[in-house]
């Protein structure tokens, strides 16, 4: 599933949208239009004001207050109809019917721009609201760790040191921390060398951690992100930052800081890559 980085550098290749007016959008599976009572039609004829995200949900957002809230789930993509990224067998399901034709989600044009919506596995989602703000409060979605940075650190370092979660699962609980998911929760306790099972209320440094994710973080939105499996941008290209990682999807491979074979656990129903000797256990 993408996560902060990647829904980023998506929002990024959507910016040239802004100023444009959406004057058509044509949903081809019902399914896609989630937990809103809004309509297409409510959003044809307004200008989009701004792309940007929260976490890893894809804003867009429309004069008049209203926005489209996307979540791209594990294979949601949105890309240019013309773009050569886009494959064959999807730009022929534009504009057709039936059941083979239902993993292009969502059309949307904006004067002479067509954007697809498409999503091979139909996870991928869009709430129309009125009310951005309501929205992820109801979700109980954290405040950004980049556009809201001092409340998002805040809210973070409280949270975190009354949790007696794994620190693993604390750092996957989105309404502690926004757009961190499977691959930068590995990521950054290893950067600070702590076991994915203590308790996140145990961690030796907790600021020096929410330090760390905005780092890797960063790092990663200025390589495109990471494409683990079939994640690309609105370009159409993968990410880099996969060939960066130091722990996650390296099972049985050294560690960069010791040798020792890197393991892999279940935590939190999640797959967990971590290294036995650099990452200490406090209990």
């Amino acid at each position: 599933m993408p996560e902060l980085p990647e829904v980023e550098n998506v929002a990024r290749g959507l910016k040239p949208l802004e100023g444009l007016v959406l004057t058509r959008l044509e949903t081809f599976d019902p399914r896609v239009w989630f937990e809103c009572s809004l309509g297409p039609e409510q959003f044809i004829n307004r200008k989009l004001v701004a792309v940007t995200r929260r976490g890893k949900y894809l804003i867009l957002r429309f004069e008049g207050g209203l926005a489209l809230i996307q979540h791209l789930r594990m294979t949601g993509k949105m890309i240019e109809l013309q773009s050569p990224a886009l494959p064959d067998f999807i730009r022929a399901q534009v504009g057709t019917t039936g059941p083979k034709a239902v993993q292009v989600r969502c059309r949307f044009l904006f004067g002479t721009k067509e954007i697809v919506f498409y999503d091979t596995r139909r996870f991928g989602t869009i709430s129309a609201v009125g009310d951005e703000a309501a929205f992820f409060l109801q979700k109980k979605i954290a405040p950004d760790p980049f556009h809201e940075e001092e409340i998002a650190r805040l809210h973070f370092l409280e949270g975190l040191t009354r949790s007696f979660r794994p620190a693993k699962a604390a750092l996957l609980d989105q309404s502690l921390i926004a757009g961190v998911g499977n691959i930068y929760a590995d990521e950054a306790l290893f950067a600070i060398g702590a076991d994915p099972r203590t308790p996140a209320a145990r961690l030796r440094e907790p600021e020096k951690l929410w330090l760390v994710i905005r780092e890797i973080l960063t790092a990663s939105m200025a390589k495109g992100g990471s494409s683990i499996v079939n994640y690309v941008g609105a370009d159409g290209l993968p990410g880099k930052f996969s060939d960066e990682l130091k722990v996650y999807g390296r099972e049985g491979e050294p560690c960069p800081g010791c040798g020792k074979k890197i393991s892999k656990i279940q935590l939190a129903g999640r797959s967990t890559h971590y290294c036995s000797a650099c990452q200490k256990r406090r209990r």
